[in-house]
């Protein structure tokens, strides 16, 4: 038996030695790793599992800030909230080694009385290298963004290093000075500036940025116009929001994306033959809102996007003079062609008392007409109005045939006569329309007044007669039937 036992010890393994895990003895860029997947706060937490790694929170390559939880609403507590938040920032960075930051970020709700600190936090970011630099000085939504006693951001310190490092700049309610002789934005690739207010040169100051891939402008304030002469060969993704300026003019050859909300104003995007999708809102005055030329002028007054396959508008129309469909064809036609428009998706809102003699959905026609790759519509409306009757006529729009049309969805559907020509001429020249949807209830906004007293049954019978004239289905979505108590 003891033989066996001293043969069974000679044929078995070694015994593995006990090996301590030692974070500090990692690789410098494997420990970074680790730290990244962890939030600063549970970084912290870390630290203090073992002596080692007591330092380890020190090296976090995103210090992220967030003072912007909701708690009480008197103005000595949020005094106080803000004054711990001060507090907490400035402890953290003094012990932070500045080594390997990747992102900064604050968020909180200070103004140009707290700029001592603000200025200590970006000298600190700029000293450290960080790529990303994400100030929020507004985060509240339902806070009117205050245009008086902004902090102002000092873009020179991002030149204080003496070479460029700042990769992404999001900037929120503050005040920037944009000079053209800024020379640290040569490998920025993202920009953000959301109610900002500029002075001085953007033009020049987007001259320095070769390497822009991404640029937002929403709510900001000091450019009249967006006139940008030089070429931003590298920008994939321009979105421009309720901007008061007089023109947009980009020579931008390899955007993919772009995104307009404002006033109807001229737009040129120079040599744009790669755009993916587009969104346009046109924002106007009710005595503009008359012409319907929100719609109009996405459909023909932008040459510049007609390479693009994906589009979106949201408009706003208002009553005016009846214009019959025998009268369209005078409206004014595009002078371009969407030659690569796959999928349209509009959204409308008509304010009018006379939803059978308001015609100016009946521009689309133009539109389609000019879209023969077009496979999806998607067509959103809702009318102003209560207790409009269906329209019985069966008049069809005349429009050229769309030999690639299979889908079209349209909700907001309430047997209105321009609704009703329209889809006429869609089902007759549609030779390979394969699911057309109506939907009667208005789902541009939720729990609409719109959606009382819906006619479903009178719809549902002019569905079935139409399906029957041109021999294609259709289908009806009904609501959900609400149950009172």
């Amino acid at each position: 038996m003891e033989r066996r036992s001293g043969v069974r010890d000679a044929l078995a393994p070694p015994p593995t030695p006990s090996v301590s895990f030692r974070m500090e003895a990692l690789p410098e860029e494997i420990q970074l790793l680790v730290l990244s997947l962890l939030s600063l706060k549970d970084a912290a937490r870390a630290s203090t599992v073992s002596r080692n790694w007591r330092k380890l929170w020190t090296w976090h390559p995103n210090l992220c800030f967030d003072g912007t939880k909701s708690g009480s609403a008197d103005e000595d507590s949020v005094k106080i909230e803000k004054a711990k938040f001060i507090e907490t920032v400035n402890a953290i960075i003094q012990q932070h080694s500045g080594i390997g930051l990747n992102k900064f970020s604050i968020r909180c709700s200070l103004q140009n009385n707290s700029s001592d600190h603000l200025d200590r936090w970006i000298c600190f970011a700029s000293a450290a290298k960080a790529k990303i630099i994400d100030l929020n000085l507004q985060p509240k939504r339902n806070d009117a963004c205050r245009t008086e006693n902004v902090y102002h951001f000092p873009l020179e310190a991002l030149s204080a290093q003496g070479f460029p490092f700042i990769q992404s700049l999001f900037l929120t309610n503050v005040s920037i000075e944009a000079l053209s002789d800024i020379c640290s934005f040569t490998k920025l690739r993202r920009l953000h500036l959301h109610h900002v207010q500029i002075i001085g040169d953007l033009p020049g100051l987007l001259l320095n940025c070769s390497i822009l891939e991404d640029l937002e402008l929403i709510a900001c304030s000091g450019v009249a116009d967006l006139n940008i002469t030089h070429q931003l060969a590298k920008l994939r993704h321009l979105l421009i929001s309720n901007m008061c300026v007089h023109k947009v003019d980009f020579h931008v050859a390899g955007l993919t994306h772009f995104g307009y909300k404002g006033d109807v104003i001229p737009i040129v995007l120079h040599g744009c033959t790669k755009l993916e999708k587009v969104t346009l809102t046109f924002q106007m005055p009710l005595h503009e809102q008359v012409s319907n030329k929100g719609l109009g002028h996405a459909i023909t007054g932008i040459p510049s996007i007609s390479a693009v396959k994906e589009l979106n508008i949201r408009a706003y129309m208002q009553e005016d003079q009846p214009i019959w469909s025998s009268q369209v064809p005078r409206m004014t036609r595009p002078t371009f062609m969407f030659v690569n428009l796959r999928h349209l998706t509009c959204e409308i809102t008509i304010f009018t008392n006379s939803p059978n003699t308001h015609t100016g959905i009946l521009q689309l026609a133009h539109c389609l007409d000019c879209a023969p790759q077009l496979e999806t519509l998607k067509l959103h409306m809702q009318y102003h109005v209560m207790g409009s009757r269906c329209w019985p006529g069966e008049g069809i729009l005349p429009m050229r045939r769309l030999d690639h049309l299979k889908t079209v969805y349209m909700s907001g559907f309430r047997c209105y006569r321009p609704q009703v020509e329209l889809l006429h001429g869609i089902l007759e020249n549609g030779a390979v329309l394969e699911h057309v949807t109506i939907e009667p209830t208005v789902t541009l906004y939720v729990d609409s007044i719109a959606n009382i007293g819906v006619p479903e049954d009178k719809i549902c019978e002019w569905a079935h007669r139409a399906s029957e004239r041109f021999g294609k289905a259709i289908t009806v979505v009904k609501a959900h039937r609400r149950r009172w108590s």
